[in-house]
């Protein structure tokens, strides 16, 4: 006996040609994001920098009031692959 979760409706043509077209809408708005995201490359790398400097001249709040400045040697290079954007 087959239980009913098993059993997926059928996909009319309307309702394919609505998955159809949200699909391309999808793929055009991941196209600008990504496009957005590879033209803000040199300003990331700019803020990436300059909160890596504060980490090793200000610190960060490890506990209320209490600041930890981060030594070079503890902060990882940078990888030598492209930045990884997730969205």
């Amino acid at each position: 006996m087959a239980r009913v979760q098993d059993q997926a409706p059928a996909v009319t043509a309307a309702e394919q040609k609505w998955i159809d077209d949200n699909a391309v809408e999808q793929k055009i708005r991941h196209e600008k994001i990504a496009a957005d995201m590879e033209e803000l490359s040199t300003q990331r790398d700019s803020w990436i920098d300059a909160f890596l400097e504060r980490l090793q001249t200000r610190g960060f709040n490890y506990n209320c009031d209490f600041l930890r400045k981060i030594k070079k040697e503890e902060i990882p290079e940078k990888p030598k692959r492209r930045f990884k954007v997730v969205f």
